[in-house]
């Protein structure tokens, strides 16, 4: 796989999309472009009406507005791509929109033949259980717990200077409406990619490294 590549990691919530991101930028040396961290940051760095609206649609667990997420994540990627460097997205092109109008962009940029499309499978009973065992490194967001007798909220992060707690949109109340919106928003726009692009399906409900080691697999990278 060349340099100037894009890996696209599709899944619902809590399926693992962004571990396996993370462990296949690492591995690949990689730019690991998470949507949500790109445009967090932009929300605190910005108070004009629109990304106030966007502050607003994350409290409730609801995703962002589709013409700002793009518009940033355009941005975004053509600067990394500037840079020389490949990419694994991890929460892009997840509704219609986005995927309309990115996937060409992403042509255009890299070439249809240096896209790869991940989808990782996981059963909704299992991403609700995921949900409520999960715990973050406050400094963090990559660094990605099971709560435990050792690893509780409030103990000290093993791979940072930070402390763990829940992730705000993983609270129970916000479930179902997560899962709602991934299946009336962000299904629609996987299957438009089905229909333009080969998509690789992963079985998520195994270990992590051996979901990593089955899409490392698919990609042809062992």
């Amino acid at each position: 796989m060349i340099k100037k590549s894009a890996i696209i990691i599709f899944g619902p919530p809590n399926s693992g999309k962004g571990t396996q991101a993370r462990l296949l930028a690492e591995k690949l040396d990689f730019f690991h472009f998470i949507s949500s961290q790109i445009c967090k940051h932009y929300m605190q760095t910005h108070d004009d009406p629109e990304t106030i609206r966007q502050k607003e649609l994350y409290a409730k667990g609801i995703l962002l507005d589709s013409a700002w997420v793009f518009r940033i994540a355009k941005r975004k990627t053509q600067e990394i791509f500037d840079q020389s460097k490949g990419i694994v997205y991890d929460g892009s092109l997840r509704i219609l929109y986005e995927a309309e109008r990115f996937y060409p962009f992403l042509v255009d940029l890299f070439g249809k033949e240096n896209i790869k499309i991940v989808e990782i499978k996981v059963d909704e009973e299992e991403l609700r259980k995921r949900s409520a065992k999960r715990l973050i490194c406050e400094k963090d967001s990559s660094h990605v717990f099971i709560l435990s007798e050792e690893l509780q909220p409030g103990t000290p992060c093993p791979e940072g200077d930070g402390v763990l707690q829940k992730r705000d949109i993983d609270d129970e109340s916000l479930f179902r409406t997560r899962m709602d919106e991934y299946n009336e928003r962000t299904i629609p726009g996987l299957d438009f990619l089905k229909n333009k692009h080969p998509v690789i399906e992963v079985n998520g409900e195994q270990s992590i490294l051996k979901v990593h080691q089955d899409i490392l697999l698919a990609l042809k990278l062992t």
